[in-house]
């Protein structure tokens, strides 16, 4: 299975007498990913204002400097688009006000599709078997299975040394 992809188109579009600066993006998975998306996600939000408009969170995108005060005020906007599975993948366009607006609109449809590639790896994972340990049941075992694997060739090598001398 190919790995999600979005597409991002930015222009000048004349609409409605004024030059407007728009972002279009749109979200290719595979056909099978697409169906299941379709069936059961459709209607999922993956970017919402409100989630990110007080704070933002650990572990998302880390925003530009140079577009941090445009993103921040879109955030406190009414008009900030959310961004659900249906809009990425029918594409979507949001016509900023100038130049930074829609910087800022493409700032988040990477946020939201980062949390779209979660979604199709959940999905992608259904009719399947995921065996989740705690890390630090790993590092026991890990280091259980060193002490082992120390003491099994220092046995070996006390045979070898008994059967040389």
């Amino acid at each position: 299975m190919a790995s999600p992809k979005l597409i991002i188109r930015k222009r000048m579009q004349l609409i409605q007498g004024k030059v407007r600066a728009c972002c279009y993006v749109q979200a290719i998975v595979d056909p099978a990913t697409q169906a299941a998306l379709e069936e059961h996600c459709l209607n999922e939000t993956v970017f919402k204002r409100s989630a990110y408009s007080a704070a933002w969170p650990k572990g998302a995108l880390a925003i530009p400097a140079a577009i941090s005060p445009s993103v921040s005020a879109l955030l406190k906007n009414d008009a900030c688009p959310e961004i659900s599975v249906k809009s990425l993948l029918a594409g979507q366009m949001h016509q900023g006000a100038n130049i930074w607006e829609m910087m800022s609109f493409e700032f988040i449809a990477k946020l939201a599709f980062e949390n779209f590639v979660a979604m199709t790896q959940a999905i992608r994972e259904m009719n399947h078997d995921v065996v989740y340990t705690s890390q630090a049941t790993d590092t026991a075992i890990s280091d259980a299975e060193a002490f082992n694997a120390d003491t099994a060739a220092e046995l070996r090598a006390l045979d070898a040394a008994d059967l040389a001398a």
